[in-house]
């Protein structure tokens, strides 16, 4: 298991790359063009969408965060207060929820998921129970309704595949998440650019929504972006 990590306590490179075919497989399913795995090695368990790493967790260890873009994410966490309310936008295998429940014991972490196979696997196989507050819902009607108790922090995790919503480039989609922010609440976004252009158009749409310039951390070594802006 150590050759799938790196000194850092991240996934390496080489397993990003070769995890569909490591480990032995708990769990597959096709469902038109979609295709998900779960597979294991050890303590570690991950996703897999369409043959591409989307989640992994170590089971007896929820707080540690071994993909490098949540470790970056997590340095930016601890630099604000303990949120009462998070909303997560993609779900994934829930590292982000279970590390949140792990670390923040008394903090709501609502998660919403719009394809139930995910959901399914998630509650089967990493952990989560079935009275989790797991949304299956697309995240834009999520938004249009969560207006009445505001969340401190909002993690919108939703660019990992080609086909990402178009949603996630209009202007109204970051009205309605600077409109589900608390007052000083804090958007958190990982960002997969596949060309300079959508980090700008990215960019340009959060000045607007936000009135002001987000910061914007790459991750080392990975396409992977973490925007931060605050409302």
């Amino acid at each position: 298991m150590q050759d799938f990590l790196t000194e850092s306590g991240t996934v390496s490179n080489d397993f990003v790359a070769q995890s569909h075919e490591l480990g032995h497989l708990l769990y597959w399913h096709k469902h038109g063009k979609t295709s998900i795995q779960v597979r294991q090695e050890k303590t570690l368990r991950w996703l897999l969408i369409n043959n591409t790493l989307q989640s992994i967790v170590e089971l007896n260890h929820p707080e540690h965060l071994l993909f490098p873009h949540l470790q970056v994410l997590d340095g930016l966490w601890q630099k604000y207060p303990t949120p009462d309310r998070v909303l997560e936008l993609g779900l994934g295998a829930g590292a982000i929820r279970d590390y949140l429940h792990s670390v923040h014991q008394d903090c709501q972490v609502i998660s919403v998921e719009n394809n139930p196979d995910i959901i399914h696997c998630y509650k089967r196989y990493f952990g989560g129970d079935h009275i989790s507050e797991v949304n299956c819902s697309d995240a834009y009607k999520v938004l249009e309704l969560e207006h009445s108790r505001p969340f401190n922090w909002i993690i919108l995790d939703l660019f990992s595949e080609l086909d990402a919503p178009r949603f996630l480039y209009q202007h109204k989609f970051y009205t309605l998440l600077r409109n589900t922010l608390a007052e000083q609440g804090v958007l958190f976004i990982n960002f997969i650019a596949e060309h300079e252009s959508q980090l700008k158009q990215l960019e340009h749409l959060l000045i607007i929504n936000f009135g002001k310039k987000p910061h914007i951390h790459q991750v080392p070594g990975y396409a992977n972006h973490i925007i931060v802006v605050e409302r």
